[in-house]
């Protein structure tokens, strides 16, 4: 394939992730990504901490183009994609040839979960990219040690302003650079951190920064964040092996499920014979790379709801298998039937996601179309995140039980005529007063594994004038 061949493909991926992307955030941390690129804010979750500024950066940077702040998250996921893609395809070439490029890069692409990053709202795309192009200045730093040590050392500064919680991937790629290039990728990481780091500090200041940043790693270890303190057992291996085989690669239940686990197997046979026939003594690096990230998220990520942490996983497992496609024809046509099935999948995923909101913003909508919606004032959790980007969000509050509708009601200037409480908020069932089931809202699992049905219940208050 030739140069222009590769930039129709690139092309052809970009209007097909922009194409595909859907027209909302997919949970509460989107919403905060949405906002921060207005107005900066980790007190008020905007976004959550640590701040991810050169995400927020490139969003700023994008909306002057794109005009709004969910198409400049657009954009920038759509450009993150094609620069991953293109820095893996070009790595893929150095080390095996054309043909194992084009077979990493196509199964790369392809996978549902690097697709859902790719685009819509969130910091992992361009984590990807700054991944890819750390892998692609590891390879060219072995034949060109300035530009390889420059790009690797700009990934990782770069990733870890965007997403610090890829910190152990990246500061293993620097590890693993040629003794020749590491002391400059080493200080083009430090420059690209202090890049970032600097204006972060100076407008957040020091002492808040840091104390919104504890604060929001305790409540994530010990609350809400899924990690082995809130959910200690085997379960977790069962989610890491959920998240990566069934929403990275897209096996499962199904037909289609059924047959995407059979070609993989198929697939991953035929990749540890091909690496083991060419003796591959790379073992030591791939742990090197994989094992910290894998510790990481196995102890301290939400795998339960966000199968979204298992991306370097999903990536560099795609790499291993497509890589031996370069120099075997049995393997080639394992890993194209692989992408065919995988794609397939991805389409079916990228539709559903883009024609069925989240239940947060089903319940936007449903608000909106009751008569008199601002006389309506509605209570829950992440749901109601929802609607602070737009004109409903005075009468949105989180609540994390009743007790708290109770007093927030009594705080309010004007009491409203409606009052709805969602299943997200505890103490239902103990309610004094009678609560009358509205709707269900539901999205499927495989594009909602946090919450993918949400109950709105009316409450009666004997206050309230209909």
């Amino acid at each position: 394939m030739n140069r222009r061949a590769g930039v129709l493909a690139l092309g052809a991926y970009a209007v097909l992730l922009y194409l595909t992307a859907p027209a909302w955030p997919d949970d509460w941390d989107g919403v905060g990504f949405l906002e921060s690129v207005k107005h900066f804010d980790l007190g008020r979750f905007q976004p959550h901490p640590p701040g991810y500024p050169v995400y927020v950066a490139l969003l700023r940077a994008a909306e002057l183009v794109a005009g709004a702040p969910m198409r400049a998250c657009v954009v920038v996921a759509v450009a993150s994609g094609v620069v991953a893609v293109a820095f893996a395809w070009s790595a893929a070439r150095s080390a095996v040839g054309e043909r194992g490029a084009w077979a990493v890069a196509t199964l790369v692409a392809s996978t549902p979960l690097v697709w859902r990053v790719c685009s819509g709202v969130g910091s992992e795309a361009p984590a990807l990219a700054c991944a890819a192009a750390c892998a692609w200045g590891l390879v060219s730093a072995r034949r060109t040690q300035w530009a390889g040590a420059i790009a690797l050392g700009l990934g990782v500064g770069l990733g870890l302003g965007v997403r610090l919680s890829w910190a152990p991937l990246y500061l293993a790629a620097l590890v693993l650079a040629p003794p020749g290039a590491r002391a400059r990728a080493c200080g083009a990481a430090a420059a690209s951190s202090v890049a970032w780091l600097v204006p972060l500090v100076s407008i957040v200041g020091a002492s808040r920064l840091y104390a919104l940043t504890a604060a929001h790693f305790a409540g994530h270890a010990e609350r809400w964040g899924g990690t082995v303190v809130t959910e200690p057992g085997g379960v977790r291996l069962r989610w890491m092996v959920r998240d990566v085989f069934v929403d990275g690669l897209g096996a499962g239940d199904g037909v289609l499920g059924a047959a995407i686990g059979l070609v993989l197997l198929l697939a991953l046979a035929l990749a540890i014979v091909a690496w083991r026939r060419v003796r591959w003594h790379g073992w030591g690096s791939a742990a090197v790379v994989v094992a910290p990230y894998l510790v990481w998220i196995a102890l301290g990520q939400n795998l339960r709801d966000q199968p979204r942490h298992v991306l370097p996983l999903v990536v560099l497992l795609s790499a291993a298998i497509a890589l031996p496609a370069a120099r075997s024809r049995r393997a080639f046509a394992v890993v194209g039937a692989l992408a065919i099935l995988v794609a397939t999948r991805t389409a079916f995923d990228a539709y559903a996601r883009r024609t069925i909101p989240p239940p947060g913003a089903q319940l936007v909508e449903l608000a909106r179309a009751q008569p008199s919606p601002d006389r309506l004032d509605v209570f829950g959790v992440s749901s109601v995140r929802f609607f602070e980007t737009t004109e409903l969000a005075p009468h949105a509050f989180a609540a994390g039980a009743l007790g708290d509708v109770q007093v927030r009601l009594t705080r309010l200037d004007a009491l409203p005529s409606r009052v709805w409480v969602t299943s997200e908020v505890a103490g239902l069932q103990g309610s004094p007063w009678p609560l009358e089931h509205l709707a269900t809202l539901c999205r499927p699992p495989r594009i909602e594994r946090s919450a993918p049905c949400l109950e709105v219940y009316s409450w009666k208050l004997p206050y309230l004038r209909p």
